[in-house]
């Protein structure tokens, strides 16, 4: 399967994001230096918006291990959904032995 040419990859994004938020923060400073408060604070809000963007990216792209409690995971689907096949996995998960 070939990749899309014109579609980015996710490191692309982050960096895209990246960028629009340290470039809006330099135009905020300039705004501020010609005493353009209205115009700043409208800049100055959206690099705190890009700048949160990027954090929540990167933060997507990071791996955390936790150990998976699939009981608790199945239980959960079979409230939500009553999915027989989740009731199915949790009697496995607890006949199972360790």
């Amino acid at each position: 399967m070939d990749a899309d040419p014109g579609r980015l990859s996710f490191g692309q994004a982050v960096a895209i994001v990246t960028h629009v938020a340290e470039r809006a923060g330099q135009v905020a400073a300039g705004l501020h230096a010609r005493r353009e408060p209205e115009a700043e604070g409208l800049v100055a809000g959206l690099a705190q918006e890009a700048g949160r963007a990027a954090l929540a990216l990167r933060q997507l792209a990071e791996t955390t291990p936790r150990d998976t409690d699939w009981y608790e995971v199945h239980r959960d689907m079979w409230i939500r959904y009553g999915d027989p096949g989740d009731l199915t996995a949790m009697t496995n998960q607890v006949t199972e032995p360790l």
